[in-house]
């Protein structure tokens, strides 16, 4: 091999990963990587305005694809400015790749006022990866780009961390690049899945609980199998809504918090937990208990009993150990005698809407989803029409609809959604976010602008922080620092240059988002409102049916 810079090898090692599309900002100590991007056709940077969003979007692209997502910043404050997103990637089990430089060696966090000078800036980012590597010589580039990948596709999706030395980029090695990583996933034992097929030969009335981990292993269609197999109706969490169709027989979805499903789960004999870990909210802050025998499958060995006791946890890759139990079952011949409850989950969901009835953000929402395609991908912020829709959007597919479930960051929606779209331009991405929240990153609407990504993003517009209001409310009975003034979002938008509509009437709100499916380039969304909050456990006051 001939002698090149460690930028060079860089991206050679990232192009023979596969790892061509690269959310990220130039900085100075990173502008020799930029321009190696020039000798590679096939690698997209794209430009962001804020390197938050630039993890954000590799979040966005891993999770619409299941492909690894990849942001480069320089060092110090480009750096921190990730931590918020690093931290939502980790929280909500995202595969990205964050590529950094450091300072050169004689003057790292030396406190001699070097340019961007960090203490211990790989130190600051230790608990919001899985995986790190400090390369401070080109010839190590090549194997901490391989490792880094092989972590990502091997364990549990977290993010992953390579910080490059500031000497690593000029100076020039010969070094190959070698093969490309490799993936290792644990998978269970012949001896715990037959465990797991007896203990459901044995059960009358089964459950399945599927989390996001059924969503992140693209398993959706061995869970469908392994349902219908026995019976079973499937609780989704947030993150596993679309692991199975909305409106498939054995659907119950993410309805856990209301007294008809809890009183439904307590008439259930064993439950089979897959890849969750029984988070705060679907459980309703862990009052969740399931009375009879409970089976957790994850490739993450903490989460096995973390939040709920089991009588059998399995460390496996979820698709592998579905399915080898289907391929079990069908090799035997094991027919279950698992009670009939198609009808009875019927009589159930229908209970549930009856009660609900047709709010006005109900019917917002019915307008959307007619509106929308199946495959439509939508990444929501934590606002109030989200809150409706964590239950009650109709999801059809996986890896379609997307929320920042455990860390609840504001901004995410709308640089997520442009990764998404980069990684799916087939099909359309909706971003959803409030009028407060989409200040945080609204910034890179202009990226979406530049690189003329077609995302649709609605911003509901209640004129400040509707959540936190709404807890005011209840707790206080007056406000503070709640009620804000948003700008002329339409305006605002049209300055980016990309399209934009105000719509005043909310029975408009699905022929608003029919246009937008037509137009070239991003479109802004205005919704005037005055949602009310469904609240964090039951939507309904079933004291009242």
């Amino acid at each position: 091999m001939k002698k090149r810079s460690g930028a060079h090898i860089l991206v050679e090692s990232l192009v023979n990963e596969g790892l061509v599309n690269i959310f990220g900002i130039p900085g100075v100590d990173t502008l020799s990587v930029y321009d190696a991007f020039l000798d590679h056709p096939s690698i997209k940077a794209i430009n962001v305005r804020h390197e938050q969003s630039a993890v954000f979007m590799a979040d966005g692209y891993y999770r619409a694809s299941g492909n690894i997502g990849v942001a480069l910043t320089s060092g110090g404050p480009g750096a921190l400015n990730t931590l918020t997103a690093m931290g939502t990637a980790h929280n909500d089990s995202s595969a990205i790749l964050h590529l950094l430089n450091d300072n050169p060696a004689h003057v790292r966090a030396k406190g001699r006022g070097y340019f961007h000078d960090v203490r211990d800036q790989y130190g600051i980012f230790r608990p919001v990866i899985d995986f790190g590597y400090q390369a401070t010589m080109p010839h190590e580039i090549p194997d901490s780009i391989r490792t880094a990948a092989t972590a990502l596709k091997s364990r549990r999706p977290k993010p992953a961390m390579v910080e490059i030395g500031g000497d690593a980029f000029k100076i020039h090695s010969d070094i190959s690049i070698g093969e490309k990583s490799s993936s290792h996933r644990r998978k269970a034992t012949d001896e715990e899945l037959n465990q797991i097929v007896d203990a459901l030969y044995q059960s009358k009335k089964p459950m399945i609980w599927s989390g996001g981990g059924v969503v992140h292993a693209d398993c959706s269609e061995e869970l469908i199998k392994f349902a219908e197999t026995l019976n079973a109706p499937v609780i989704t969490s947030q993150t596993g809504k679309g692991s199975i169709p909305f409106d498939h027989p054995l659907h119950v979805g993410n309805w856990s918090n209301e007294k008809p499903v809890r009183e439904f789960i307590d008439d259930t004999d064993l439950v089979i937990i897959l890849g969750s870990r029984l988070s705060y909210f679907p459980t309703g802050g862990w009052t969740l208990k399931f009375p009879g025998k409970v089976i957790q499958i994850d490739i993450d060995p903490a989460e096995l009993g973390r939040n709920h006791p089991v009588n059998l946890g399995v460390v496996s890759d979820l698709g592998n150990a579905l399915g080898r139990i289907n391929t079990i079952i069908d090799s035997k011949k094991i027919e279950f005698n698992t009670a009939e409850r198609k009808p009875e989950i019927k009589a159930l969901l229908d209970r549930i809407h009856r009660a609900l009835g047709k709010p006005v953000e109900v019917e917002v929402l019915d307008q959307l989803r007619s509106a929308l395609p199946p495959e439509t991908i939508v990444f929501n912020d934590p606002t109030t029409i989200v809150f409706w829709m964590r239950s009650y959007w109709k999801t059809y597919l996986p890896r379609t609809w997307f929320v920042p479930s455990g860390f609840g960051t504001l901004g995410f929606a709308l640089p997520s959604a442009i990764g998404a779209k980069v990684a799916r331009p087939d099909v359309p991405v909706v971003a959803m976010h409030g009028d407060a929240g989409v200040m945080f990153t609204i910034q890179d609407l202009m990226t979406a602008v530049e690189h003329q990504i077609s995302v649709i993003l609605f911003v509901f517009n209640d004129q400040g922080y509707g959540v936190e209001r709404r807890h005011q409310d209840h707790l206080y009975g007056r406000r503070s620092g709640v009620d804000i003034k948003s700008p002329d979002f339409v305006g605002l938008a049209k300055s980016f240059g990309a399209n934009a509509i105000r719509v005043d009437d909310l029975s408009k709100v699905g022929e608003a988002a029919n246009v937008a499916l037509n137009n070239v380039g991003p479109t802004l969304i205005e919704v005037p409102c005055d949602f009310k909050h469904p609240g964090y456990g039951s939507f309904i006051d079933w004291s009242k049916e």
